[in-house]
């Protein structure tokens, strides 16, 4: 019976592959890609949410190549100080019990992160006494280095994972020199994006950095890795299905495309979808569909417990909520639209129609970030629309190289991330803490073993970063839990590292 199943299974996935693909998607969603978002208001602290302490903006003078001895260019990076909780060092003391915690910047506007990372910000800070540190990524925010040309293909050259964290290696000790600080402990933190650099820069800089707390930092969704391309869309899935004993939300998603593919195919499809949907003007149906699978993962993404702005203002639990609405409608196509209301228009945010360019909030840099993934952050990623509820798109190299080299003059190395940083599951550093929700799409991507000083924590019901957010009642235990140990791992490696440091003076 196994082996009868195992035969069908494989000819629904080949008649399925065998036919022309409703569309292609070249460069993966990571982490909140949305491409004309720009001038978009974005907002903070959530409603209900104390703020976060008072922070002090600075600026960095920055050298713009740390690779390059020939060059002494620089720019003003900007970054975030607080020193309300913080255990400060006198002049005659031999030890620092304050430790730093420094958010590895990533790619948005700094001060959004500090107001989004409150775990971090109004209860880490407070029970270790530390300072926090917050840096800005290159390219994004207001550190451009190139200002108003900062996005100018052949000024971009210099927005890379490797510069972003020299940045770091370097404004530390600097900082912390005037601060009185440059013997205390430093732990690097950061989620998505940001805690791929948290994890990276214990690996690259353990002279600099003492242990690291990488949320959600798919650090292995890379070519060379073993990472399975449909586990993000199938997570994704599995987060719509499981609303039901009978998978139902996410049989009709699937349903629902099947139409959309078999209107497409019509004269005037791409009419008729634009006026079924509520678009804003006539638009492809490539870029409907890219925009119907952002929305949905994004849900999936941001499925809190609680109602949260975080990508899209949304009701708790916003995937229990969008199957609810899907329900009582009987047709597939009406009924996707149900679903996606409760992520692009849940607070009236859409208007009278849908922009298919708008996906997320505008304090994410999108220009930059899709250059990134045109050079080394190449994230493949498909479907088939059998193991998942999307339409099928394998992942296609020779077709993303086409359109990097088209659109910003560069062509991608897929494998330089893997070969730089390295792909193991058997990470070779220590003091790193993985932590990775189970409704998270990108779990598919990130550290799920232990190793040798590398702790992996898995969240049940926990969704993109949770445990960087700030408590609330309605959290699950086991982000509880995955704080507590994130606390008890980041005092040990604090202690630690103060007394080792002390022995240095």
């Amino acid at each position: 019976m196994r082996l009868l199943l195992f035969v069908l299974l494989t000819i629904v996935v080949s008649i399925v592959s065998s036919k022309e693909q409703l569309y292609q998607k070249i460069k993966s969603p990571y982490p909140y890609y949305s491409e004309k978002n720009k001038n978009r208001e974005f907002k903070g602290v959530e409603e209900n949410d104390p703020s976060p302490p008072p922070f002090s903006e600075y600026y960095y003078i920055q050298k713009l190549d740390h690779f390059n001895f020939q060059t002494q260019q620089t720019f003003p990076q900007r970054y975030l100080i607080s020193d309300t909780y913080w255990n400060k060092p006198s002049s005659n003391d031999s030890q620092c019990n304050g430790p730093i915690l420094f958010y590895t910047g990533n790619e948005g506007d700094i001060v959004w992160f500090y107001q989004n990372s409150q775990f971090i910000t109004n209860v880490l800070a407070q029970e270790l006494g530390a300072l926090l540190f917050f840096a800005e990524h290159r390219y994004y925010g207001q550190t451009l280095p190139f200002g108003n040309e900062s996005t100018v293909p052949e000024n971009l050259q210099y927005c890379t994972s490797e510069q972003a964290l020299a940045d770091y290696a370097t404004i530390i000790p600097q900082v912390l020199e005037d601060l009185g600080g440059l013997n205390c402990p430093v732990i690097s933190v950061g989620g998505s994006y940001g805690g791929m650099l948290a994890s990276w820069m214990r690996m690259k800089y353990p002279n600099i950095v003492d242990g690291a707390l990488a949320a959600s930092a798919p650090i292995l969704y890379f070519l060379g890795t073993g990472a399975d391309p449909e586990g993000f869309n199938e997570i994704a899935t599995n987060d719509f299905a499981q609303t039901s004993a009978d998978g139902s939300c996410a049989t009709r998603i699937r349903g629902a495309f099947t139409e959309i593919s078999e209107i497409a195919e019509k004269p005037n499809g791409d009419e008729l979808l634009s006026e079924m949907f509520s678009l804003c003007g006539v638009q492809s149906v490539d870029d409907l569909v890219n925009w119907i699978e952002s929305g949905l993962t994004y849900m999936a993404m941001a499925d809190y417990p609680y109602p949260a702005a975080f990508l899209e203002p949304m009701p708790g639990w916003p995937i229990n909520a969008s199957c609810a609405a899907m329900e009582p409608v009987q047709d597939d196509i009406q009924a996707l639209l149900q679903v996606l209301h409760i992520y692009y228009n849940s607070s009236g945010q859409a208007g009278s129609c849908y922009n298919v360019s708008v996906f997320t909030t505008g304090a994410l840099g999108s220009d930059v970030w899709d250059y990134q993934a045109c050079t080394e952050m190449v994230m493949p990623m498909s479907s088939n629309g059998v193991q998942d509820m999307f339409p099928a798109s394998s992942f296609d190299l020779d077709s993303l190289i086409t359109s990097c080299q088209q659109q910003w003059g560069v062509t991608p190395d897929p494998y330089w991330i893997t070969n730089y940083y390295g792909g193991s599951q058997n990470v070779q550093s220590s003091n790193i803490v993985f932590s990775n929700g189970i409704l998270d799409p990108w779990r598919a991507g990130g550290v799920i073993e232990n190793g040798n000083e590398i702790y992996a924590v898995l969240i049940d019901g926990g969704a993109h970063h949770l445990d960087l957010r700030m408590p609330s009642p309605q959290d699950p235990q086991s982000v509880i839990n995955a704080r507590a140990l994130e606390t008890q791992l980041i005092t040990k490696w604090s202690n630690q590292a103060s007394i080792l440091k002390s022995k240095k003076n």
